[in-house]
């Protein structure tokens, strides 16, 4: 069911309102056009403020409902009106196969990302450069709110990611800041 909803609103170019289950009792929402999908996860091209924003990758398990009401339609007319509707698309192909293609697809095109584990158990932000990938894991070079670069890498486990974004305008404007920590003397 939701399967042929992703489909359907993938192809009809409708902006929808995702419920995603990230732990117990605890739901995250989503809003946005799906621009892509596979059969684990959904490509979606976020919204707020009646403006197009950055890419979120989410796990198709954790959507527990997708909704296109009367709002949405309205919503979505007002995104046309407004010329937002146009700048959906995506000009990186992601192979959405698995957490460790995603990843790759996304070093490939030497994206940086915020990976979340929005989970209250875990609450986990990771923000920088992917690094590597393993099976299970996705290395990063997370960085500080200073722009400094952690000398380690962070491991992440695919099993705990709920939210991968990209190409927001908060990371690439900080992303072009970066720097590396001084060795100590």
């Amino acid at each position: 069911m939701i399967v042929e909803k992703i489909r359907n609103h993938c192809e009809n170019k409708n902006l929808i309102r995702i419920t995603r289950t990230v732990g117990k009792e605890a739901l995250k929402i989503s809003n946005g056009y799906i621009i892509d999908y596979s059969d684990d996860f959904v490509l979606l091209q976020e919204t707020g403020d009646f403006l197009v924003l950055c890419y979120n990758i989410l796990p198709i398990n954790q959507i527990t409902k997708i909704r296109f009401n009367k709002w949405d339609k309205y919503y979505t007319k007002i995104m046309m009106l407004e010329g937002e509707a146009e700048k959906v698309g995506i000009k990186y192909k992601i192979d959405l196969n698995n957490w460790q293609s995603i990843f790759k697809s996304i070093k490939n095109h030497l994206l940086n990302v915020i990976v979340e584990c929005e989970n209250p158990d875990i609450n986990g932000f990771t923000i920088g450069p992917v690094i590597k990938t393993t099976k299970k894991l996705v290395y990063m070079q997370d960085f500080d709110p200073c722009g400094f670069l952690d000398e380690k890498p962070t491991s992440i486990d695919f099993e705990s990611i709920t939210r991968v974004k990209f190409d927001d305008r908060y990371i690439n404007v900080f992303s072009k800041y970066l720097r590396q920590r001084k060795p100590k003397k």
